[in-house]
């Protein structure tokens, strides 16, 4: 069964100092930013800051604005050199490849950062409905990210850190759906 949910739109929780921090951030950040992801919604002041503003593609400059807040020492790759990129330009497509192609330390912090929290979430949808039949993950995203989701022991470990419910969540099969695109009739 697919169980239809608006889940993105549920409350974001901070579980640290540094999320605290980021949802802070956040909030400003979506309030102000003149970034091409954030302009996708109206820039207003926000009360609440929903799971998908932190965990979706657009978040990926949101948390990127974040670290170099939180890493000023570290070098800003995307914005200087051959090609530099305004900070109001740069996509999530921009960091991931950045950080898993090129190295770049900066967003390399944001790709972690985005998986631990996508972990977290993907493992709290898994307690809410406990699907046996698997939890099946989507989207450009999730797509960009498969190979170090595999690799890298982020994303799991988040999505099992359940306390006593960790048991649970081991038998939960986690799958990456690629779609082939069909040409033709």
């Amino acid at each position: 069964e697919v169980y239809p949910a608006e889940g993105g739109h549920s409350e974001w929780s901070p579980r640290s100092e540094f999320d605290f921090r980021l949802h802070a951030f956040a909030k400003e950040y979506i309030a102000t930013s003149e970034n091409a992801e954030n302009l996708k919604t109206p820039n207003k002041p926000i009360d609440r800051l929903s799971v998908e503003r932190v965990c979706a593609g657009p978040a990926l400059p949101l948390i990127y604005e974040f670290m170099k807040k939180e890493y000023p020492a570290l070098p800003r790759v995307l914005e200087t050199g051959e090609k530099p990129i305004s900070p109001n330009d740069i996509v999530g497509k921009h960091i991931i490849d950045a950080g898993l192609g090129k190295g770049d330390e900066l967003c390399m912090k944001v790709v972690e950062k985005f998986t631990e929290i996508f972990g977290v979430e993907t493992g709290d949808v898994g307690l809410k409905y406990l699907p046996y039949g698997g939890i099946y993950l989507v989207g450009g995203v999730t797509m960009a990210l498969t190979d170090y989701v595999r690799e890298n022991k982020t994303f799991l470990d988040n999505f099992y850190a359940k306390g006593r419910c960790e048991g649970i969540m081991r038998r939960l099969p986690v799958m990456v759906v690629k779609p082939e695109i069909e040409l033709g009739i």
